[in-house]
């Protein structure tokens, strides 16, 4: 009687060092992805400050202007299209307009 009872005790200290352990594992991990998340953040914030930087209207002028060489049109290069309704099947989906200063 006194070993089952002995057994028993055993038993539930060993459940009890178990769940324990568990709840630090469970802890530490927890703990590990809140650093995830939080340097996943950091390098989201990073990335959205990249892409607004790069889309700026001026950097882009710029690579266009270094890198590809283009230049800015001259005003008598410029040609508005003004859309139009739905074209028909024979019809062309826009009309050419000259702009004001080239007329």
């Amino acid at each position: 009687m006194k070993f089952v009872a002995g057994m028993v005790l055993l038993a539930l200290a060993l459940g009890a060092v178990w769940e324990k352990m568990d709840i630090y594992r469970t802890g530490y991990a927890i703990e590990q992805l809140q650093a995830r998340k939080k340097q996943a953040q950091q390098e989201q914030k990073m990335l959205k400050l990249d892409l607004a930087r790069l889309t700026a209207p001026d950097q882009i002028e710029r690579v266009a202007i270094s890198r590809l060489g283009m230049t800015r049109p001259r005003y008598n290069q410029i040609v508005l299209v003004q859309a139009v309704s739905p074209p028909s099947k024979n019809e062309p989906a826009g009309r050419v307009v000259r702009a004001s200063h080239t007329q």
